[in-house]
């Protein structure tokens, strides 16, 4: 069997990644605001963030921190109940922690420092200085992948930069939030808070002609593709419009759309959902309207809550990573 095995968006979900909440520190420096380029964050995480500035997450905010640690935990339970091999990253060593940033990182949204296309494993290029580390904790799945039969990539560092400088770096950068495979076509979200198109291009040479790579570039409101696309099977998508600023890319354009507005998209992660299998998703219980419209298209909708996690910018499909998907037959 081909392992990991990941052509579709929408395949069956047999085997994942689930990431895992740490208490980090939130970075002094933010008691004087939060910085432009991170403004793809919730509204309500900005604002509070200067009063957070310094302390850890469970010392800032020990309710959301608690709950943040139970849903994710809720994530990987549910999971694991239905049958998906679930796993997870190390935590991070307090030496590995220190690197850029001091003791700021995040485990949860395993999706962007790695890449899963085909039988390919990539160890992704983050833009976030501070997220560099993360890619740490999935090595020892990385090289698990890889004694399974992955073939296993490693893309260059980026240099570091400070946050203000974000939108004006240096790449190639490339998150796995951005990547949605479609069989032989890749969508790959482009702008200036995450990847770039010198990442999009580095994918396409890696893949070669057997892959379309289709740059989607995105508003910086939003930080990647998955904050307003989610393909719930062939010929259905969730999309956010106002996240595309050439319009809505090719490969599904003329599908059947459910719309969500920017707003949703940005403070409760509306496009961010986990397909289980076409036709059957995960979604944040909140999203009650977004529930009613997949199921009035035959869609199976799962719920659960998740509104301690998105205050991060990152949803369910933020939080997993597919080792294995299978269509059906």
């Amino acid at each position: 069997m081909t392992f990991p095995d990941v052509t579709h968006d929408w395949g069956v979900l047999k085997e994942t990644v689930v990431g895992r909440v740490i208490d980090f520190t939130f970075p002094p420096e933010l008691a004087a605001g939060v910085p432009a380029p991170l403004g793809f964050l919730p509204e309500r995480t900005r604002q509070n963030m200067p009063r957070w500035a310094g302390k850890p997450w469970s010392e800032a905010d020990p309710e959301g921190y608690g709950r943040c640690v139970e849903q994710v935990e809720e994530l990987a339970r549910f999971l694991t109940a239905r049958g998906v091999r679930v796993h997870r990253p190390r935590v991070l060593s307090e030496d590995e922690l220190d690197v850029y940033d001091g003791g700021f990182s995040m485990q949860t949204f395993v999706r962007d420092p790695m890449i899963v296309i085909g039988d390919r494993v990539i160890e992704a290029a983050l833009r976030l200085p501070a997220r560099f580390k993360e890619r740490f904790g999935l090595r020892p799945v990385i090289e698990e992948a890889e004694a399974r039969g992955a073939r296993c990539s490693v893309m260059p560092p980026p240099a570091p930069v400070p946050v203000a400088d974000l939108p004006t770096a240096v790449g190639p950068f490339l998150e796995g939030g951005d990547v949605l495979p479609m069989g032989r076509d890749i969508l790959v979200g482009t702008g200036r808070t995450a990847s770039d198109a010198a990442g999009a291009r580095w994918l396409e040479r890696l893949l070669g002609d057997d892959y379309r790579v289709h740059q989607v570039p995105l508003s910086e409101r939003v930080i990647h593709l998955d904050d307003g696309l989610s393909t719930v099977r062939e010929g259905l998508a969730v999309v956010c419009r106002e996240q595309f600023t050439d319009g809505l890319p090719p490969p599904v354009a003329d599908w059947e759309l459910i719309d969500v507005s920017l707003h949703d998209a940005v403070n409760l992660l509306a496009g961010n959902s986990l397909v289980l299998a076409p036709g059957e998703v995960l979604v944040d219980e909140r999203l009650t309207g977004l529930a009613e419209a997949l199921t009035a298209r035959d869609v199976t909708v799962h719920t659960l809550p998740y509104d301690a996690v998105t205050p991060f910018a990152g949803g369910f499909r933020c939080s997993h990573h597919p080792l294995v998907r299978k269509l059906p037959e």
